[in-house]
């Protein structure tokens, strides 16, 4: 009998305890706008996305490139920028989530293949030899043609 009341006033001391407000937040980051257009051999890059990785304990931008190779970069929330300064840039395709007709593809083969295959090296900031700076102005009118 003693442990049941003593499993139930622990239970009660730890359910007292799941009330609080805390909940932690991310850090924000300041950033200017970002965009611009991808493309490989002059040819739009359609579904890849382009990350930036700024130097130091900065968080990474990334956007989407839509069927003309554009993209927008986020870092806080989608499209909000990214940090100015010099950064590594890496680019990697990414697939649909569905096959069109709104089902979810869950197979890996039937996955669809990218428009057009690029070189591996780009999908690591360390291996794509392509480095970005962002002005403290920002910058609408960012190239990055890979080959």
């Amino acid at each position: 009998m003693r442990i049941h009341k003593l499993a139930l006033v622990l239970s009660a001391v730890l359910i007292s305890g799941c009330g609080s407000q805390y909940s932690p937040q991310a850090e924000i980051f300041k950033t200017v706008s970002a965009s611009g257009v991808l493309t490989f051999r002059g040819k739009p890059l359609a579904g890849f996305i382009v990350t930036l990785h700024p130097a130091g304990d900065q968080r990474t931008a990334s956007g989407t490139t839509d069927a003309d190779g554009r993209f927008t970069l986020g870092t806080n929330a989608h499209g909000d920028g990214a940090v100015a300064g010099n950064h590594k840039v890496s680019v990697i395709w990414q697939p649909p989530e569905d096959d069109g007709l709104g089902s979810t593809v869950e197979d890996p083969k039937k996955m669809p293949k990218p428009p057009l295959d690029i070189p591996a090296k780009y999908a690591s900031p360390e291996t794509s030899e392509i480095t970005l700076e962002i002005p403290e102005s920002g910058s609408s009118d960012l190239k990055l043609d890979l080959n």
